[in-house]
């Protein structure tokens, strides 16, 4: 009897667990890199376009010389739909090399360095190269690797890449998040 009430718990908390499709998307309108340090980056340029109601990033940079270190200040913010209210989602600076290896610990970094490092022509690790291509192509938002539930609304992210205490780039993206019918036939309003 045990047994039997034992795998009904199971399947259950299997079926709970499971995986449905999001009713949401991520879209990324713009790219902008400012604050760019020749002295560092050769060349660093991203371009994002659509396919199949999906965003998509091509990215690639060169540097100038060898970089071993990059402290990387990244944050977030996020404004509800029909709100002018800014939400601060995040607002961090850490070690980049470090969170290229060690992203698993971390849920949300390892969700964009996952996705980075299939989409790569190269690994993505502490020393860069000079005068080494790193691309990235085709990178886009898997709605899968967020939680079933996020609010409809517009964000904005920056991301600086400061060596040596001194900011070599910055990346700013906006977009928002839509709503999107995971069922064909299904109508939302």
């Amino acid at each position: 009897m045990n047994f039997w009430l034992w795998i009904c718990c199971f399947s259950l908390i299997f079926k709970c667990m499971r995986s449905e499709d999001r009713n949401f998307r991520v879209i990324i309108d713009q790219v902008n890199i400012t604050h760019l340090d020749r002295d560092v980056y050769e060349q660093f340029d991203c371009e994002v376009y659509e396919v199949n109601n999906r965003t998509h990033m091509d990215s690639s940079h060169t540097f100038t010389r060898v970089v071993d270190e990059v402290t990387v200040h990244a944050a977030l913010d996020f404004y509800k739909l029909n709100s002018k209210q800014r939400m601060k989602l995040y607002d961090v600076e850490f070690d980049g090399c470090y969170i290229l290896e060690h992203a698993n610990k971390n849920r949300l970094f390892n969700v964009y360095v996952k996705n980075l490092k299939k989409h790569s022509n190269r690994k993505f690790q502490c020393p860069f190269k000079a005068h080494v291509r790193y691309e990235a192509k085709n990178l886009s938002m898997d709605e899968q690797d967020f939680p079933s539930f996020v609010p409809l609304g517009k964000f904005r992210s920056m991301i600086e890449y400061i060596m040596n205490k001194k900011l070599r780039a910055r990346v700013i993206a906006t977009g928002k998040i839509i709503p999107f019918a995971t069922d064909p036939f299904k109508v939302i309003t």
